[in-house]
């Protein structure tokens, strides 16, 4: 977990310039995990070995059948990073992470759809307002019986 969280800024920085990172927090499923760990223990029992890794780390990091451990990846094209946080740790985990992202919010960049939006909703109202002073300024230079008629509909 620690070292996740001291490699994480270095992603950050090297897609600064260009790039993204990609985040991922889930709950960390054991169903495969558990299909595997009742193929080692039938090979245990033959072996009389010891207990895998996998096993050790599934069940020093869920506390019961209802809380599970969480996975947290983070992505660049070039590097991949990934931690497995138990449910005892996961509020100090996320109170770190989001001091992190804080730290990095200047790398983000803003929505430019949103901005292409705005500017879109600005450019038309500003026609419409054109528009209806083209059109109050053509209906003065019109006679007014002329003007009165085009205003009022007909009945």
């Amino acid at each position: 977990m620690a070292e996740f969280l001291t490699a994480l800024p270095s992603l950050f920085i090297e897609t600064k310039e260009s790039g993204s990172v990609s985040v991922t927090i889930k709950r960390y499923d054991y169903q495969g995990v558990k299909h595997q760990r009742e193929k080692k223990r039938l090979e245990r029992a033959r072996n009389d070995g010891e207990e895998g890794a996998i096993h050790l780390l599934v069940d020093s990091l869920s506390l019961g059948d209802k809380e599970y451990a969480t996975l947290v990846r983070a992505a660049t094209p070039k590097k991949k990073l990934s931690t497995l946080v138990a449910p005892a740790d996961l509020d100090a985990f996320l109170a770190r992470y989001h001091g992190l992202l804080l730290a990095n919010v200047d790398t983000i960049k803003k929505n430019e759809r949103l901005r292409k939006k705005k500017y879109a909703a600005k450019r038309l109202a500003a026609r419409k307002a054109r528009g209806a002073r083209e059109k109050k300024a053509k209906l003065k230079k019109q006679s007014p019986a002329a003007a009165a008629a085009a205003v009022a509909p007909d009945a």
